[in-house]
């Protein structure tokens, strides 16, 4: 339970700091796709209660996405939440057991 929601959100977010293309997809989507965002931010962090692994990053998550409408700075907070959930992944990996996880 903790891997997939974390790759869900990693690559939604890194379609979303795809400069043209993200900017493409807020336009298009009525900047509706920020909502789809902290949807997805609270289901991480929702799952990450239920199997106690760390709510840094979805809590993190949540809170800047608030701020991506403004966009310049929602380019740039994209990739940092993308690069947080990588780096989550990462090292969540090491503290929990691919059988538990699956």
């Amino acid at each position: 339970m903790f891997i997939i929601p974390t790759i869900i959100a990693f690559l939604y977010e890194l379609l979303l700091a795809i400069p043209i293309l993200g900017g493409a997809i807020m336009i298009g989507s009525g900047y509706s796709a920020l909502t789809t965002a902290l949807v997805i931010h609270v289901i991480v962090l929702v799952l990450r209660f239920v199997t106690g692994h760390s709510k840094v990053v979805p809590i993190l998550a949540i809170i800047l996405t608030l701020l991506t409408w403004i966009p310049i700075l929602g380019w740039t907070i994209h990739i940092l939440i993308a690069v947080a959930y990588f780096i989550d992944f990462f090292m969540g990996l090491g503290k929990s057991s691919i059988k538990r996880d699956f």
